[in-house]
């Protein structure tokens, strides 16, 4: 009755056409996603979604050496200037590259753990506009965008707008047949 199946991040497309499983997260295409305890969540989420084959642009403040097989990082920080990173005083470079991300690869996952220091650089109120046009800028394209929050070192007002705007990122993960990771 034209209601869309939504993607689910955890089964390739031939597991999925043979009636495979699906262990991460049912996430639905267009949405985002909040996680409020990144130490804990970024390292697994990153390889679920390596595992399951789905391209990611992971935007983090961290210094990893890599990205996991099949993301791309970008390292947001004021110190190295390069292909790969960008500033975090310069927000219109994060919407640039995730769109030059869907425009490559198309609909994939936006991985954002880097708001401490865009809030540091670029305030609130400018972050938060930022973090909108990510969120339809996956909708538009079907993708997925997962933000995640140190809610210890984050603005209150901050963490409140974005647990109104973006949904919880599910916690529980068990496998269960694809269909039952579908959403509508």
């Amino acid at each position: 009755r034209g209601l869309r199946r939504a993607g689910c991040i955890g089964g390739s497309p031939s597991a999925r056409a043979q009636g495979g499983r699906c262990i991460a997260p049912p996430l639905k295409r267009g949405l985002g996603y909040l996680a409020l305890d990144p130490e804990e969540t970024v390292p697994s989420f990153l390889r679920a979604l390596a595992q399951a084959r789905m391209r990611f642009l992971w935007m983090t403040s961290s210094r990893p050496a890599a990205a996991p097989a099949g993301g791309d990082l970008l390292h947001v920080t004021t110190v190295h200037r390069g292909i790969g990173t960008a500033d975090p005083r310069r927000l219109q470079d994060l919407r640039a590259a995730a769109t030059a991300f869907f425009d490559e690869h198309g609909p994939g996952a936006l991985v954002v753990e880097c708001l401490e220091p865009l809030v540091l650089h670029s305030g609130i109120e400018r972050v938060l506009r930022v973090v909108h046009d990510l969120h339809e800028e996956t909708a538009m394209r079907s993708a997925f965008l997962i933000v995640f929050a140190h809610p210890r070192e984050m603005n209150r007002r901050m963490i409140a707008w974005l647990e109104r705007e973006l949904d919880p990122l599910p916690r529980v993960v068990e496998p269960a047949d694809i269909e039952d990771r579908l959403g509508v």
